[in-house]
């Protein structure tokens, strides 16, 4: 079979490997659709913490093929979403279903025609859910694991800073969990476009406007109750943090490169009694995220599909802003 192996920079080799064939307690998939992913991007640019080579892609949908002992048969024929890693089980990560922080985790990559994971990582899709749009589980589950570490204030403005797909699943999932006004900034008219079909009151354009001045007007001057930022840029979580009220929170989204600082007044902080959230991974959040998915609109995020073959193409794509996200389909010519 061909899976596609990432060599460094924007180097990519479509290359034949063996058949893979499920053990005890696993499935044999087939990818259906791909995402890629920003963090994906970000390595091929020496930004995020990856090491060639490797096959990537963490962000797939599959039909089963087989199964291995242990595994019922009926789910031969089913289309499943996949989670891409598993941890080892025994760790303080794994027991506080944190697999993603996981320091002996197994990745499988899904830039490949066919892959293996354990039964437990995959889950059959609910009722009306393609499998390209099932493709956002895993992006979708890592933005509803971050807002599900705070309650959201009643009748909260927020704030979203960053169109990409990150972006507009945290504003659809911030709506859905109680948000009652968002905003949401970015450059790209499409990405502003696509938050107003998910919910976004206002959106702006932020080398034409004043983010602070739409906020200052939306709130009557008293600052958003969340900023999202979804972007990983130190210089706009700083921004970030000065556009927050009183007692607000501010959540990291985006991944900042590793070695970034943060642009902000700590005696800010300590004097509006500010709250800085991460959240690296989907957490336990994987399975709850499933059925929102057709609910917040999310199949209009998937834009551009290539085969396997056109993969560093399709990386090229998605490193120029191009559509939202932008998809490999293993299975197409």
């Amino acid at each position: 079979m061909r899976v596609a192996t990432w060599r460094g920079e924007a180097r990519f080799t479509l290359d034949e490997v063996p058949e893979p064939a499920p053990g005890r307690g696993e499935v044999l998939l087939a990818v259906d659709t791909a995402g890629i992913c920003g963090s994906d991007v970000h390595a091929t640019q020496g930004l995020f913490p990856l090491t060639p080579p490797r096959v990537m892609g963490h962000e797939y949908s599959a039909t089963v093929l087989d199964v291995g002992a242990g595994v019922s048969r009926a789910l031969i024929g089913r289309a499943v979403a996949c989670e891409p890693n598993y941890g080892c089980g025994e760790c303080e990560a794994c027991r506080a279903g944190a697999d993603s922080q996981c320091p002996r985790a197994v990745r499988v990559g899904g830039f490949a025609e066919r892959v293996v994971l354990p039964r437990r990582s995959v889950h059959l899709l609910p009722e009306g859910l393609d499998p390209a749009t099932a493709a956002l589980a895993e992006p979708a589950a890592c933005c509803l694991s971050g807002l599900e570490r705070f309650r959201m204030p009643r009748d909260a403005t927020i704030l979203v800073i960053g169109g990409g797909v990150m972006g507009l699943l945290t504003l659809a999932l911030a709506r859905a969990r109680g948000a009652a006004r968002a905003i949401l900034s970015d450059p790209v008219p499409s990405r502003r476009e696509a938050a107003r079909a998910l919910g976004a009151e206002r959106v702006v354009d932020p080398t034409a406007e004043d983010v602070g001045e739409v906020v200052r007007d939306v709130t009557k001057e008293r600052g958003v109750d969340v900023v999202c930022e979804a972007v990983g840029s130190p210089r706009l979580l700083g921004e970030a943090v000065r556009l927050v009220r009183l007692r607000g929170i501010v959540q990291l989204v985006g991944v900042c490169p590793r070695g970034s600082t943060l642009p902000a007044d700590l005696f800010d902080f300590h004097y509006r009694e500010l709250t800085l959230l991460g959240a690296y991974g989907r957490g336990t959040a994987f399975r709850r995220v499933l059925p929102l998915l057709s609910r917040i609109g999310a199949d209009r995020l998937v834009t551009d599909r290539y085969p396997l073959a056109r993969i560093a193409e399709a990386f090229a794509h998605a490193a120029a802003g191009r559509g939202l996200k932008t998809a490999i389909v293993p299975g197409a010519a």
